[in-house]
This record gives C-alpha cells, structure tokens and sequence, in this order.
C-alpha cells in the first residue's frame, strides 16, 4: 500500500512540473489565413440588376379612384357635426373635350352639306386625323340654258409625330369639283347643239404633303409635296415640290435660308386653236438668305432671293433677283409702328391653280410662271388700348408675266364640246406695274367677338397691248364674330370687287376662230357674303343655320357666269369622344 502512494505521489508530481514548465515557454503567436476560391454566381444573382424606371402612360392607364375614410376624434364639445362626404377629384375640361365632329345639313336648291373631322390620339406622340366634306347644290341656277349646279367633295387622312426634338406632319388627300360651263351668251341657240353638249367639267386631284420641323437644329424645316391632277377631258398633271429651311445663330441675331425646288408637268388632249396635243413642262428653283433681329426695338429681316426658271417667257433675264426685307419700330409704349416690307418672288401657275381661282378655265391653256420683282409696301399700324386695330400702308411691284383671264372665241366646230361655245377661259400674260394702298381695321368689342374691314385700290401701269379683262382695281373684304353668353354665335364673312372690263367675243357665221376681234364690256361691281348662326344645345349637340348671299344680275364674279342670289341651308353638329 506504501509502495501505490508512493507511485501516485510521483505520477501527480510529474505532471505539475510539466505543467508549469509549459506556463514558462513562449506563447503561440495570432495569424490570418486566406482561403482563396473562385466566384460561381447562381442564376438567381442575374435578377439584383436594377430595370429602368417605366412612367405609366396616362392615355393608356386608367385613373385610379381615391377613396377617404373619416377617423372620429373625441373631443369635450356639445357641436355635433354633419356627415362629411369625401371630395371627388374632377377632371378639368380642355378646349376641346371631344375628339370627333359630325355636321350635316340640308338646304334649298338641293343642298347637301356634310362635314365629319376626327383627330385620335394614338399615344403620346401620335395623332391620326380624318376629314370628311362635301358641300354644293344640286338644283340650276334661274335662267341657264345649261345645267349649273355645282359639287365640291374632300378626303383627308393626316398622321403627327411629335417629340422634344420634332414634329411631323404628313397629309394624304382626294379632292374632287364638279362645275358646268354654263355661260352662255344671251343670244338665240340651235336646240340641236345646245341637247347635245355635256356642260360638265369634273376635276379630281390627289395630293400627298409631309412636313418635318425640327426646334434645335441647322434643319429647321422640310416639306415634300406631290400632286396629281387629272378632268373628264384626258387631261393630265403632276406636280412636286421640295423646300427646306435652315437657321444658325449669329451674333444677337440669326441667318436664315430658304430653298425650293418646284417642276410640273402638264399634258392637255389638244390645244384650242390648233387641236394638237399640247404638253407644259416648267421648273423653278430659288433660294433666298437674310438675317434677322428681334431682339430690340428696331426688328429687321434683311435679304435676298434669287430664282430661275426652265421656262422664261416673258421674264427680262435668265436669273431673278429680289428682295427679301421686313423692318419695323416699336418702341415700349408707343401705339404707332412704321414699316417696310417688300417679299418678292417667283410663283408656278399650274393647272391646279388656275381653275381654283375660275373654275370655268378650259382644259387647255398656257402655263408660265409669275415673277414679282419688289411686292413692296409702306406704311404704320397701330393698336389702341387693344381694342382698336389699323394698318395702312401704300404698295408698288414690277410683275412680269402678271396673269389674267382672257374669254375664249365661239368654235363653230366644236364637236359637241361644251368649253367651245365662248364660255370658257384661257390665262394670258402681261408685264406691268402696280401702285395702290391698302387699309384694314379691326374692333375687338370683347372675347371673341370682332369686326375686320379691308380694303384695296389698285392702279395698273403697262405698255403693252394686252387688255386687263377681269381686273378689279377696288377689292373688299370683311368679316366678324358675335357671342352671347357661349350659347349663340354669329359669324360673317364676305368681299366685293369693283367694276370691270370683261372680253366680249361676238358670235359670226363662218368665222374663223383665230382671227376674232374682242370687244369690251363693263361689268358691275360684285358681292358676296356669308353669314352662320349656331346655338348650342348642349355640350354635344349644335344646331345652325348658313346663308349666303351674293349680287343678283345676269353676271358674277365672271362674265356670263351668274351666281345663285340666295342660298339657305340648315343642319346640326354632333361632337362625341370615338374610342378605338
């Protein structure tokens, strides 16, 4: 028993002594290990990347409904409250609620009106718009041997697109006229020519524009155009047109241009004297530069144009120059500004154009550009406490190949066609120059309502022996506005022209239909006016009721060609929200 505690003392001493010994060593120093491993993403990590923000689009999105609730608080009062109702949010209306417009209407003499627009937005940057119009009578006018009633039809589709940086408009259209010459002379006819001639002549025209504006850039414009014009008598013509207009910044000012390239090319089944088949090709470029400045009392736009042209009948020079000026003065407080103004330039005569302006023009005539040297005038306007408004300035041009309307001679062979009977109307050409003033004043009685007055005297100087038939030297014209109490409104619009020398062309046996002798005849003064009432029934529907009404006499604005004394029509006009 001595001998195991004795070995129990000496294991128990040994280890006290390591232990100590171990206290004694140095200790264990800290270190830092890397484990390096190689980065496997999941598929899940793909979905942390952040999408772009989306802002909803408001026409697309549907309004949301913001509904309150009324939390009761205690308090020490003997006032007992009534119920409150949560307000409703509404919608502020716009000056023009609806986006579609239907009016028909019907009148004496057959009439038939209608008129159907809509404009859709398709998104936020694009609207798509329709037209729809047709206006005319069909009932002959009192004391026409021939049939006189006349029809204007258009359809129109129109697409904008626009941005912070442009807008673009482009415009597709179908228009159609329907007219009769039926301006006889007052003289005895053969029953056998008159039942066989068909008076009508019926034109369509096809016409394709788009129009790009840009609002920080040298480009600040370009227009495209295209028209195709054709008539019931084989005739044929097209047309193009391209413009751009540039801008740079210069000093406190900046330099525009202006550039424009026109060509048409007109085919007519045969000339009227000859009968051959006759064939107009004209092209015209011109280019104008100036500068302008705004920026001051006095505003300036000083510079020039040149242009040319592939036709140069009548012009004195193979290229044309002319000014292009704009000056005025107003100073803070003043109510007189003077100014100057000359804008010269080229203008293309087209098919198109000319019987816009008479539709009783043949289908065969000759086509030459139209030059207008200065197109200048003088003078001062005023505004008087923004209620009355006046301009009145004097005027002076050089016009070469100034265009006119010149009746055309009797065909005693005319083959049933019904523009051979000097009823109708080929343009001539004449150099001149033009002097005259011209005054407008207009009366702002209140919100929109108004009354214009303009008026201008011409006086014509020229060599040549080219008469000026159908040339008034005094024109008028007029217009107004009247609203009561946004229910009813009154509009009227109107012009006058002045005494006139018309061609008379006498009718001979056996005469030859190049060799006749025009004689002169005086042709009295000429007005028409307009006048539209419409009352409003609702927010929706209108009702209104047209009146024209125009100088009664055997002659209207052109010789022969009476027009109706007395017109009525009345209709109504739905608007309404279409939703595609």
């Amino acid at each position: 028993m001595r001998t195991k505690a004795l070995f129990y003392r000496f294991v128990m001493f040994c280890l006290v002594y390591v232990a100590v010994q171990g206290q004694e060593s140095e200790s264990i120093g800290t270190q830092e290990v890397l484990v390096v491993k190689s980065y496997t993403p999941s598929l899940s990590d793909a979905f942390k990347i952040n999408s772009s923000p989306v802002s909803p689009d408001s026409l697309l999105t549907k309004d949301k409904v913001l509904e309150f609730k009324i939390k009761s608080v205690p308090v020490v009062s003997t006032f007992v409250p009534n119920k409150a109702t949560p307000l409703k949010l509404q919608r502020r209306s716009s000056r023009t609620p609806y986006n579609t417009l239907f009016s028909g209407g019907f009148g004496i003499k057959s009439q038939l009106f209608l008129d159907v627009s809509s404009v859709i937005e398709l998104d936020r940057t694009q609207r798509f718009g329709l037209k729809i119009y047709r206006d005319g009578f069909g009932g002959d006018l009192p004391n026409t041997i021939l049939k006189s009633n006349q029809q204007f039809s258009r359809f129109g589709v129109h697409h904008n697109l626009r941005s912070n940086d442009y807008n673009a408009n482009t415009l597709l259209q179908f228009a159609t006229t329907k007219n009769n010459y039926f301006g006889l002379y007052d003289r005895d006819w053969d029953n056998l020519l008159i039942l066989g001639v068909d008076p009508a002549i019926k034109r369509s025209v096809f016409k394709i524009r788009t129009h790009w504006n840009w609002y920080d850039f040298v480009v600040r414009a370009i227009e495209f155009q295209a028209n195709l014009t054709t008539d019931n008598f084989d005739t044929s013509e097209q047309q193009l047109s391209l413009k751009a207009d540039f801008e740079i910044e210069l000093g406190d000012g900046k330099i525009t241009a202006t550039t424009e390239v026109k060509g048409l090319s007109t085919l007519f089944r045969e000339s009227f004297f000859g009968r051959e088949l006759q064939e107009e090709q004209i092209g015209v470029g011109s280019l104008g530069v100036h500068w302008q400045n705004t920026s001051s009392d006095f505003k300036l736009k000083l510079g020039a144009g040149m242009a040319y042209s592939s036709k140069m009948d009548g012009f004195s020079s193979e290229l044309l120059y002319y000014p292009e000026i704009d000056l005025s003065y107003q100073k803070k407080g003043r109510v007189m500004v003077p100014y100057l103004k000359a804008m010269g330039g080229v203008k293309m005569n087209s098919y198109q154009s000319l019987y816009s302006v008479n539709p009783y023009l043949a289908p065969t005539t000759t086509l030459n550009p139209t030059f207008s040297k200065y197109n200048a005038s003088l003078g001062v306007r005023s505004s008087l406490s923004s209620i009355l408004n006046f301009n009145f300035g004097v005027v002076y041009d050089q016009i070469e190949n100034f265009m006119l309307f010149e009746r055309l001679p009797f065909d005693g062979s005319n083959n049933n066609d019904s523009y051979r009977l000097s009823n109708s109307y080929e343009n001539k050409y004449t150099n001149l120059d033009l002097y005259g003033f011209k005054a407008t004043i207009r009366i702002d009685l209140a919100k929109n309502n108004f009354v214009r007055f303009g008026t201008k005297y011409s006086y014509f100087n020229t060599n040549s022996t080219q008469q000026l038939w159908n040339v008034p030297s005094l024109e008028m014209n007029w217009e107004g506005q009247f609203n009561w109490k946004d229910n009813l409104t009154f509009t009227f619009q109107g012009s006058l022209l002045g005494d006139r020398i018309a061609a008379y062309c006498p009718i001979f046996l056996n005469q030859q239909v190049d060799n006749v002798q025009f004689q002169e005849e005086n042709v009295p003064l000429f007005v028409s006016t307009t006048s539209h009432v419409a009352y409003k029934l609702s927010d929706q529907f209108d009702v209104f009721v047209k009146l024209k009404l125009n100088s009664v006499g055997p002659h209207g604005r052109w010789l022969y060609y009476n027009e109706p004394s007395f017109l009525l029509l009345a209709g109504v006009t739905y608007k309404f929200d279409f939703q595609y």
